[in-house]
C-alpha cells in the first residue's frame, strides 16, 4: 500500500517540476498577440516586481541596455492607475520629430497612450519622484509580425 503512494507522489512531484520549468522558461511577451495596453500592464507588473529581465520583454532594444537606470534599488512600489485612449498628437510628434523620424517605423505600427501611475521610492535620489505621475507611452511594432514594444515614454 505504501509503495503505490510513494510512486504516485514521485510522479506528481515530477509532473509539477516539469510544469513549473515550462512556465518559467516562456517569456510573457514571446507571443506577438499581446495588445499595446497589455504590454504597458506587463511593464508595470515587472517594474513593481523589480524584474529587469521581464521589463526587457516590454521595451525596444534602445531602452534595454545595461546603463539604463530604472531606479529598482530604491523602488518600494509602482502601480498602474489608468491607460487612456490612443493619443494621435503624441503619435504625430513621435513620427515627426521623435524616434519615429529616425527608426523607420511605419505610421500604422505606432500607438501612444496617456498613462497614470503612482510610485513610491525610498530615496529622492531615484530617477523619478514618488507620487502620482502622468506620462505618455509610445509603442511600436517593427513590422506586422513583431510584438508591440514600448519605445518612448515621457511627459510629452
Amino acid at each position: 500500500m505504501k509503495k503505490p503512494l510513494v510512486i504516485l507522489g514521485l510522479i506528481s512531484l515530477f509532473v509539477f517540476t516539469l510544469m513549473s520549468c515550462g512556465i518559467e522558461s516562456v517569456p510573457i511577451n514571446a507571443n506577438n498577440s499581446l495588445q499595446p495596453k497589455q504590454v504597458i500592464e506587463n511593464y508595470f507588473k515587472f517594474y513593481n516586481e523589480k524584474n529587469r529581465q521581464g521589463l526587457s520583454t516590454t521595451l525596444t532594444k534602445w531602452h534595454d541596455q545595461s546603463n539604463v537606470d530604472f531606479g529598482l534599488d530604491n523602488l518600494i512600489f509602482i502601480k498602474l492607475v489608468s491607460i487612456g485612449n490612443n493619443d494621435m498628437t503624441t503619435v504625430n510628434a513621435y513620427l515627426g520629430c521623435g524616434r519615429g523620424s529616425v527608426n523607420g517605423v511605419e505610421p500604422n505600427n505606432v500607438v501612444a497612450y496617456k498613462v497614470i501611475y503612482v510610485s513610491l521610492y525610498s530615496k529622492w535620489a531615484s530617477p523619478w519622484p514618488s507620487g502620482i505621475q502622468t506620462e505618455y507611452y509610445t509603442l511600436i511594432k517593427e513590422s506586422d509580425n513583431t510584438p508591440w514594444l514600448i519605445d518612448d515614454m515621457g511627459q510629452g
